[in-house]
């Protein structure tokens, strides 16, 4: 017999494997903006008003909570959370990321091109981009996920819009030949596929790097 074993997650070994993992919702130390200031995503309940594009204030239906990443020894690329630093997505504070969440981003110059300069791209498609990395899953931390009634962004990490989908979804998601668009307070969103997402992350990295330019000009 071969005398080494390799040491593997009990979840990993189960019928739903590790999909659980990789769910979207937020994970917890996420701060989340609520009526009077901000709150750490463990310590929301039902009864708090959070923050929602694009002013607005409303208390969840549903609060989940669950545990996730039981024993993250050997975690696949894909369920394993991104790591955003500081002032790369509006966020004010580092904060961990689940890969299938849709993260809103806004670009006036789209609007001519699409109807919108609201656009939501794949948190996974975001690997990369200004120091965004893979990051160790924290051993057994907490995963939640606020539901409201319709779809809804939510404020996190102190300038971050986040996606909360609907349990089921609505009539809000409309399909056409330009791609799959929502009504979301009261502004059109469009939702950009992988390949969409890597033109436009192209681009403001583009701009970026002319930005830093600027100041050596002068």
């Amino acid at each position: 017999m071969f005398p080494f074993s390799r040491h593997v997650c009990t979840r990993r070994l189960t019928e739903t494997g590790c999909a659980r993992c990789g769910a979207p919702g937020l994970i917890e130390g996420t701060a989340l903006r609520v009526r009077g200031g901000w709150r750490r995503a463990e310590k929301i309940d039902r009864h708090d008003h959070l923050h929602v594009f694009p002013k607005g204030r409303m208390k969840p239906d549903e609060l989940t909570r669950e545990r996730i990443w039981l024993d993250p020894v050997d975690c696949p690329s894909v369920v394993r959370p991104l790591e955003v630093p500081p002032h790369t997505l509006g966020n004010r504070e580092a904060f961990l990321l689940q890969q299938d969440m849709r993260v809103l981003m806004h670009d006036t110059e789209l609007r001519q091109h699409l109807g919108t300069g609201h656009v939501t791209i794949r948190a996974g498609d975001l690997a990369g981009f200004r120091g965004i990395v893979l990051a160790d899953p924290p051993r057994g931390a907490h995963l939640f996920r606020l539901v409201f009634r319709s779809e809804q962004f939510v404020l996190a990490a102190g300038g971050t819009w986040l996606l909360c989908p609907p349990l089921t979804q609505t009539a809000s998601l409309l399909a056409g030949d330009d791609g799959l668009r929502s009504v979301i307070g009261g502004r059109m969103i469009r939702h950009l596929d992988a390949g969409e997402a890597d033109a436009f992350l192209a681009a403001q990295e583009s701009r970026d790097l002319e930005a830093a330019r600027v100041p050596e000009r002068r």
